[in-house]
């Protein structure tokens, strides 16, 4: 392998990163939404027998608006920063902010939904981390639907998709463990 490619690896991480930062802040934001009058309607599991207990209403609605609310402030982070779009990178301004933000924060939860379903056929519990093989897949089925996303609507390139095939369940069990010791998870 060339020099080449490990460039555009590198600037595939570096997109993957500054997308995935969205998430990030839209799941810091959201236990503060959980914490309303208005979400405690939607504290509900979305189906217990069929998901388990952890898959609620809230986060199929709390995520898509809390990840709109970040593409919004990192588009006007890039305009501060007069950051334009090189075609090299990927930018939130190269999107309707609500669009993306909706789109990706929905997927993003809805793709945990199979994995659920199967974890609860094999009597696996819910949030079980006590397996290294458990805690990967968990991290990978949102950010496996996220990339198909990306791929399928958004026309990202497939070397994007195929990097973050490998770094996106990284990145977001790096996330999952910087909420923990927040206190946010």
């Amino acid at each position: 392998m060339n020099i080449a490619f490990w460039l555009l690896v590198f600037r595939d991480t570096l997109n993957i990163i500054w997308l995935a930062s969205a998430l990030f802040f839209g799941g810091v934001i959201e236990p503060f939404l959980w914490k309303t009058s208005l979400f405690e309607r939607f504290n509900q599991p979305i189906n217990q027998e069929l998901f388990g207990a952890n898959k609620r209403w809230r986060g199929l609605i709390s995520l898509p608006l809390t990840h709109a609310v970040s593409v919004f402030f990192l588009q006007w982070v890039e305009r501060q920063l007069g950051v334009v779009s090189d075609g090299g990178f990927i930018l939130f301004s190269d999107f309707n902010w609500w669009e993306y933000g909706l789109l990706v924060g929905l997927v993003f939860n809805l793709a945990e939904l199979p994995n659920s379903y199967l974890k609860r056929r094999l009597g696996i519990p819910p949030g079980d981390e006590s397996n290294p093989w458990f805690f990967f897949v968990d991290h990978a089925d949102s950010t496996y639907g996220t990339l198909l996303l990306w791929y399928f609507y958004f026309n990202f390139p497939l070397h994007l998709v195929l990097t973050g095939f490998v770094v996106a369940p990284l990145l977001f069990m790096a996330a999952t463990l910087v909420r923990k010791r927040l206190g946010l998870k």
